[in-house]
């Protein structure tokens, strides 16, 4: 059973801070060092010094990013910079984008989550993460006691009734905060405090599983956060901030919800390994070349992606490789997943296209290891097949695959049945953004 509260959030105080634009980022995972660095003179408050503060080179074990987030964090809410909010609220979000060249707009609401483990069926992930990642982000948890940014999920929603609150409360409350990013996003937040509304919605999500869209590793960074103070304290009460998460919901029935490709890029490979691939792409495969002759790189990625997009729900996967060897669009044959991996992998991950790239090409062909796949810097992930095409092409790449996005149906069967994907298997657009709520993990 989902217990879903509203809860004492922290915002900025508009009052000093008049444009929140310039204190707002995505969340910590998708910031570029470029982009790091634009955060940090965007404003002195940016939240990018809580969620990825820089490092310098005489970090240590007491002087180090996390220690200077949670300076950074005190000093702000002793300024008033950051500001607690006294009653409980919902927060409601709407965020306006183009994706595709249409615009969309999505509501999410903000809440606390009781924690629960997967086993549980509550709470359901569907995909694998970073050990690395967790690891890190334990240790900024560990200093700052806040969750910076909220855990993305969905709910199923058949009939409407959240999604129509959410929206009612969005069209017909005043905006608490209400911009414009430099991307052109625009962003509106709306607290929810009214308490009938409140237990209309907890009740509503009562009944319902929550399915991770975005944020595994926070989500399981907070489950191990309170496995340590457990450990270190002793047993907690129930109803502590530690034992709920800061939790971004989203209706599966939004019609704003889109999900883009996680296309993928090897740093390295043996020349022999991708002249073995392509060779033995044909056994699994139906192949067809994309001539490059005479074309920009946007024309052959525009007719990669008319070949996939053609594949429908079939398997397609493109694979840009070096060696001069032309890109191929791969097209699984009937069966293949079945009969090589079906003793092992249940039937909703074998319908899955990023099964058949981990399991077939990643680890069968080209000879990956779990470490492999665990290594965030051996395998890079972007949702422009443009720039893995140009990784490649410019030799900073071996290898770029290519890919459909995962569909909603499917993340809902696989959570469903209690498997997880395998990692980054889809990218939910646009990422929910950081430093609009804080909630604190203390008492």
């Amino acid at each position: 059973m989902a217990k879903v509260v509203p809860f004492c959030g922290i915002l900025y105080n508009q009052k000093k801070i008049s444009d929140p634009s310039l204190v707002v980022t995505p969340p910590y995972d998708v910031i570029s060092k470029a982009q790091q660095d634009a955060f940090y003179a965007a404003h002195e408050n940016n939240v990018i010094r809580l969620i990825l503060n820089k490092a310098q080179a005489n970090d240590s074990q007491t002087e180090n990013p996390h220690t200077r987030a949670a300076r950074h964090f005190e000093q702000w809410l002793a300024e008033g910079i950051l500001v607690r909010d006294e009653k409980p609220a919902f927060y409601v979000t709407s965020q306006s984008f183009s994706a595709n060249n249409i615009k969309h707009n999505r509501l999410g609401l903000i809440a606390r989550i009781r924690l629960e483990a997967f086993d549980k069926g509550v709470v359901r992930p569907h995909e694998k993460t970073f050990s690395q990642v967790k690891s890190e982000r334990l240790g900024l948890f560990k200093q700052c006691h806040s969750n910076f940014s909220p855990v993305f999920s969905l709910f199923p929603d058949e009939d409407g009734a959240v999604y129509s609150l959410m929206q009612k409360a969005m069209e017909q409350e005043p905006k608490d905060i209400a911009f414009a990013a430099a991307d052109g996003q625009e962003h509106a937040l709306v607290r929810l405090t009214d308490e009938t509304i409140c237990k209309q919605i907890t009740a509503a999500l009562a009944d319902k599983e929550l399915f991770i869209a975005d944020g595994h590793h926070r989500y399981e960074t907070a489950l191990n956060y309170l496995g340590w103070l457990e450990e270190t304290q002793g047993p907690l009460p129930d109803d502590h901030p530690a034992r709920f998460v800061m939790m971004y919901l989203s209706s599966m029935n939004d019609p704003g919800l889109i999900i883009l490709p996680a296309h993928r890029v090897l740093t390295s490979l043996k020349a022999d390994v991708v002249q073995k691939f392509a060779a033995a792409a044909p056994d699994y495969f139906v192949v067809e070349k994309v001539e490059e002759k005479g074309k920009t790189p946007e024309q052959v990625v525009a007719e990669i992606e008319a070949a996939l997009k053609k594949a429908g729900h079939k398997t397609a996967i493109a694979a840009v490789l070096s060696g001069g060897l032309s890109p191929l669009v791969l097209t699984l044959k009937d069966g293949v997943m079945e009969s090589l991996f079906g003793k092992d992998l249940e039937r909703e991950l074998q319908d899955l296209d990023v099964s058949a790239l981990t399991m077939l090409i990643f680890e069968k062909m080209l000879g990956l290891k779990p470490e492999d796949l665990d290594d965030h810097d051996f395998i890079h992930y972007t949702t422009s097949a443009l720039e893995v095409y140009n990784d490649v092409r410019s030799g900073r790449m071996a290898a770029g695959f290519v890919i459909n996005p995962t569909r909603i149906e499917q993340v809902r069967a696989v959570a469903r049945a209690g498997l997880t994907m395998p990692r980054k298997s889809t990218y939910f657009y646009p990422k929910v953004i950081t430093g609009m709520v804080i909630n604190t993990l203390k008492q």
